[in-house]
């Protein structure tokens, strides 16, 4: 008995309830629905994609010539995990061949200098945040040490004296410490937004891809995958 067939190759029951067992003897065993209900027939499901995925991967490693990924492990974030979805980011967080043929797969993944501009005009919160300064604000012969920016009542000098400079207001004088945050030019954020976007882009390439290959999946009636609203343990059904 199969319940999927990937490249010719199956994906049997017992390998499923191999798997199925593993995760219940795992950290978070308890809190995994029962068997037989239907968020329990769902996990199945995923379990079957969990190992499709696995098979695919193996495979295109096979073809390339890759072995497991033997450098430091690959750390995904939340939102790497939502572009990815469930199944692949679990296969890339855990399994080294899948790293070697995300890696494989995406090296000619590039960014344009365009998507790099377009970034920082359509971000100007993360990077053009506007100036603040640390300064030590004496009135009264009183002292507290705290940040500024143009948003409070301070005079504009403040902004364009010298570290150590003394700026008289009134009865007040500010004694001006250093930036604590001011606007990134472009050149400067220019290296974290190409980051960020390659990142994003290799993403989007190797997801692409793998959900193209794992939807050549043959799958088993009962073992279709979780997301399909034609079964009827479908949870989302509206």
């Amino acid at each position: 008995m199969i319940a999927a067939l990937v490249e010719g190759a199956p994906v049997t029951l017992e390998q499923v309830a191999g798997r199925m067992a593993a995760l219940r003897r795992g950290p978070r065993g308890d809190l995994l629905p029962a068997d037989g209900t239907t968020e329990g027939r769902q996990l199945r499901r995923w379990v079957v994609q969990l190992l499709v995925a696995e098979r695919v991967v193996a495979a295109e490693a096979a073809r390339r010539g890759l072995r497991p990924w033997a450098g430091p492990p690959m750390e995904l974030p939340a939102t790497a995990r939502l572009e990815l979805g469930s199944v692949m980011a679990a296969v890339l967080s855990g399994d080294r061949l899948a790293q070697a043929v995300y890696r494989d797969l995406t090296a000619g993944v590039t960014v344009s200098e365009e998507d790099v501009r377009r970034y920082y005009a359509a971000n100007p919160d993360r990077f053009r945040p506007g100036p603040a300064r640390a300064v030590t604000h004496w009135r009264n012969g009183v002292a507290a040490e705290y940040e500024v920016t143009r948003a409070e009542l301070v005079p504009e000098a403040v902004f364009r004296a010298a570290e150590g400079d003394h700026v008289a207001h009134g009865d007040e004088v500010f004694v001006v410490g250093a930036y604590t945050k001011r606007d990134l030019s472009l050149a400067e954020a220019a290296p974290r937004i190409r980051a960020t976007l390659l990142d994003a882009a290799r993403r989007r390439r190797f997801a692409l891809w793998a959900d193209a290959r794992c939807a050549a999946a043959v799958l088993t009636p009962g073992y279709e995958h979780p997301g399909d609203i034609s079964h009827p343990d479908h949870t989302h059904r509206h």
